[in-house]
């Protein structure tokens, strides 16, 4: 007698086969999700900026009128009482600033430097212990802290108090920096406690095209820049005034 063949091996077979290629179908998905974030982790790395070449006046108080760009920057910090609230505000109004860095609040903040850079601001240099006319080594060591911290060499630098003179001047440029001051002061250090609404009308009512704007996120009170930041940007916006980082309001080339 002749028995039928049995097929259950045979089904079992195949469903092994089709299990086989299922999972290397999944593992192929996975492999090429994988490599695309990973791509798109090295193309960001690429196209994140290291700092900027110095050209041009070595001082300046403001940028080229004929265009509706303004840069907005802050200087003292990183703090952690303001540094972070201010990156909020402008993360929500998707505009980029330049931050002038105090180097000795880098120690212990050096997660606000990094995200600072990831959100596409820029670094600069504002002396390390905020002396007036500080020396070379205060803006070197300075540059060094910041590069340690962020991988980001500053080619700006802003002078305490905004007190300059030709031997700063020229000890920061020998350091590859341009020193920045500004044609719009908010006042917001001027006092403790200064207001809102003195903070937003120093500006809103002294800004044109071109101007550099002076806040801060450093030591002191600076409670009205935290409540007049979010309307300033609006402003400035209804105003078709496009917030910048000064290295770019000043057509300097970036370091990626």
């Amino acid at each position: 007698m002749i028995r039928p063949r049995r097929r259950a091996p045979v089904v079992a077979l195949i469903a092994l086969l089709l299990a086989g290629l299922c999972a290397a179908g999944i593992n192929h998905t996975r492999s090429a999700s994988a490599s695309t974030t990973d791509r798109a982790a090295v193309i960001q790395q690429q196209q994140k900026l290291t700092g900027c070449v110095p050209q041009g006046a070595r001082y300046r108080e403001n940028g080229w009128r004929g265009r509706r760009w303004v840069a907005l920057t802050f200087d003292g910090g990183p703090t952690a009482e303001y540094t972070a609230r201010v990156l909020a505000q402008l993360r929500q109004a998707k505009v980029h600033v330049t931050f002038f860095i105090r180097g000795q609040f880098i120690k212990g903040h050096t997660n606000l430097l990094r995200k600072e850079l990831a959100d596409g601001h820029e670094l600069a240099n504002h002396s390390y212990s905020h002396p007036h006319f500080p020396s070379s080594y205060e803006l070197s060591r300075t540059n060094k802290l910041i590069y340690r911290a962020s991988g980001y060499t500053p080619c700006l630098f802003r002078a305490p108090y905004g007190s300059i003179d030709n031997a700063l001047l020229g000890r920061a440029r020998h350091l590859h920096m341009l020193t920045i001051g500004w044609d719009v002061d908010s006042w917001d250090s001027l006092y403790d406690n200064v207001s809102k609404a003195t903070v937003y009308s120093r500006v809103v009512n002294r800004v044109r095209p071109g101007s550099i704007i002076l806040m801060h996120d450093g030591e002191g009170s600076h409670k009205g820049t935290l409540q007049a930041l979010g309307p300033i940007l609006r402003n400035l916006a209804a105003r078709h005034l496009q917030v910048v980082p000064v290295s770019q309001l000043l057509g300097l080339r970036e370091l990626h």
